[in-house]
């Protein structure tokens, strides 16, 4: 099975941020785990991008409109769920985007500064496991596949920032 997610950046108080979704305690899947905006894609979806573009308007209310898409990550397979995970970076060009939540999915958007992610980031084992590759962010704890995006995202960021 398919599925494809979102990581929005966007600049905030002269600092560049990242969109991570916690999803309701009511949820079939993945209740109650931080998340990035996406989910499986659909007939309707032309592509994997197009599946994370419309998610991310469904959960979050950030239109595609608004963003300009930089480029993927490598494919990411779920644990349990049997799922590979195509994720995607995009760029909110004019800001904070106002979100609109998708209250019966998304519990709290968060808006994390990217120098969050990266200090939690490197506090992380050169070799990372289950137990291990964890990012404590915002008073969450980020893990699972998630925490395996945001892995591969900062290792991403550093290496251009060499």
């Amino acid at each position: 099975m398919r599925a494809s997610v979102m990581l929005v950046l966007f600049d905030h108080d002269g600092a560049p941020h990242l969109l991570l979704t916690k999803r309701t305690d009511h949820l079939v899947h993945h209740a109650g785990e931080v998340a990035l905006p996406g989910g499986r894609f659909e007939d309707g979806d032309a592509d994997l991008l197009g599946t994370a573009l419309r998610e991310t308007e469904e959960e979050i209310g950030v239109s595609a409109q608004s963003l300009t898409v930089l480029g993927r990550l490598d494919d990411v397979g779920t644990m349990v769920s049997g799922f590979t995970v195509r994720p995607w970076i995009a760029y909110h060009a004019d800001g904070r985007p106002e979100v609109v939540v998708q209250e019966d999915e998304i519990a709290r958007v968060m808006e994390v500064p990217l120098a969050d992610v990266l200090a939690a980031h490197r506090n992380i084992p050169a070799i990372p496991d289950a137990s291990t590759l964890r990012y404590p962010l915002m008073g969450e704890d980020v893990w699972g596949l998630t925490a395996r995006i945001l892995h591969t995202f900062s290792e991403v960021v550093q290496g251009a920032d060499r």
